[in-house]
C-alpha cells in the first residue's frame, strides 16, 4: 500500500531514523567494545543493514534544502534504490579497490539492500508514524 499523500516525512525526526541511530550508537559504544570475540554481525553486518534507515533521511533532508527534492513525502522506491546502488558500489568496490580501505564482502550487499527494502516498506506503510502511536483504543 503506497504512502498516504500529504503525509510528511520527518527526516531527522523520523522514528525509523531515530531507532536506527540509537541501535547504531549502542552497538558502536557498548556492544562492540565489550565483545570478547569477533562477531561479523556486530562488527559489520548490523551497520550495513542500518545504512539506509540512518543515512538516507540525512541525504534527503539536504536534497530538500538545496531544491533537489520537491516535497516532503516519504522516500520513494527509486530514491531508496538509487542510494542503495551507489552505496553498494562505493562501499564494496570503490572503497576496497581505489581507496584501499575495507574489504569486499558480498553479504554486505545483501545487508544494505535488505535494510533498504525494509526501511522503504516501513516508510511507505507508515508503520512507525507518530500518529499510529497516538490512536486511542475504543
Amino acid at each position: 500500500m503506497p504512502a498516504e499523500r500529504g503525509r510528511r516525512f520527518g527526516y531527522w525526526r523520523d522514528p525509523l531514523f531515530l531507532a536506527g541511530l540509537a541501535i547504531y550508537l549502542v552497538n558502536r559504544l557498548l556492544i562492540k567494545p565489550s565483545l570478547q570475540h569477533y562477531s561479523s554481525f556486530f562488527h559489520g553486518h548490523l551497520d550495513d543493514t542500518l545504512t539506509v534507515p540512518v543515512a538516507l533521511p540525512v541525504y534527503l533532508f539536504v536534497y530538500r534544502l538545496i531544491g533537489f527534492r520537491p516535497d516532503d513525502e516519504p522516500p520513494r522506491w527509486w530514491e531508496v534504490g538509487l542510494h542503495v546502488a551507489v552505496w553498494m558500489v562505493f562501499f564494496e568496490w570503490f572503497g576496497p579497490v581505489i581507496l584501499h580501505r575495507g574489504v569486499y564482502d558480498p553479504i554486505d550487499d545483501w545487508c544494505i539492500a535488505g535494510g533498504g527494502l525494509a526501511a522503504w516498506a516501513i516508510w511507505q506503510n507508515g508503520w512507525l508514524n507518530a500518529a499510529n502511536f497516538q490512536k486511542k483504543i475504543p
